[in-house]
């Protein structure tokens, strides 16, 4: 998918943050979402976290869209941040995700990209 501009990534992202992640069995608890995709998330911590580390992630995706996500993805980039109370920035791409919770972070995407482009 092309969304024009340089953006080149199949999966859209939202630039809206999401105040909590749950990682049910990972090194430590992820304390917001810096972006999300279809593909994955950035996150922040505060403990590195291994490249390659298993995650099992559960977070609720603002209204209107309001679900709550599932899914299990792998750690493929953590790197100090210099602003803040977090951290780390973890990027996470998801390995095991419903095509329900999918479709629900596209859907959320897209609306999220909408009101931005209204705004402008």
């Amino acid at each position: 998918m092309h969304n024009g501009g340089d953006e080149r990534r199949r999966y859209p992202r939202s630039r809206r943050g999401i105040p909590a992640v749950v990682d049910h069995s990972g090194p430590g608890v992820l304390n917001h979402v810096d972006n999300i995709s279809g593909n994955g998330i950035l996150c922040h911590t505060v403990k590195p976290i291994p490249v390659m580390t298993k995650m099992s992630i559960a977070l609720e995706l603002p209204p209107p869209n309001g679900s709550r996500i599932e899914c299990e993805g792998i750690v493929i980039r953590c790197e100090p941040h210099d602003q803040g109370d977090d951290h780390f920035k973890v990027a996470i791409l998801y390995t095991k995700i419903a095509t329900k919770d999918r479709e629900a972070i596209e859907e959320f995407v897209a609306q999220d990209l909408s009101l931005l482009a209204v705004e402008e």
